[in-house]
């Protein structure tokens, strides 16, 4: 009679167990998330395509315009549209330059910056952040034109 009010035994779990059921639940919530016909806009597409329609002809602009004063400036854009989350800038004139690796999260792209000039042979540092809610042809324009800023202080400082 005892043996009756005993709660049936769990089976046994293990860590393979509990990978299977948490995939199961990971799989349905997906499957709940997006139905047929829905079309959901993720922020790194909205990136992708503001990318191709505002971005890149800005900085297209920006590098006719400093071009003609001996900037040089680059932009490979190349592994975010085509699927990645890596966006690259270089910005330099004379011996100085700076590169810009950026990696875009959920909500920004987050960059870290190497210098160099005649006598720094690559000098690593945290980089600027663009956040991606406010990000626009007009603050993508100032990003870069304190970016080309900072080049030239540098420049400016080491002569």
């Amino acid at each position: 009679m005892v043996e009756n009010l005993r709660p049936p035994t769990a089976p046994p779990r293990n860590v393979e167990s509990e990978l299977d059921a948490l995939l199961e639940v990971i799989q349905e919530r997906q499957q709940q998330e997006i139905l047929p016909g829905d079309r959901v806009t993720k922020p790194i597409d909205r990136l992708r395509e503001l990318m191709v329609k505002e971005l890149v002809p800005v900085f297209v602009e920006l590098s006719e315009k400093y071009g003609k004063s001996g900037m040089s400036m680059q932009m490979d854009a190349s592994n975010l549209l085509s699927g990645g989350r890596e966006v690259r800038f270089e910005f330099g004139i004379g011996g100085h330059r700076s590169e810009l690796q950026g990696t875009v999260t959920s909500d920004a792209i987050a960059f870290h910056e190497v210098r160099f000039s005649p006598d720094i042979h690559g000098q690593l540092l945290a980089g600027p952040m663009l956040r991606l809610k406010t990000l626009s042809a007009n603050t993508f324009r100032e990003f870069i034109c304190e970016r080309l800023t900072m080049v030239l202080r540098l420049a400016a400082r080491r002569k």
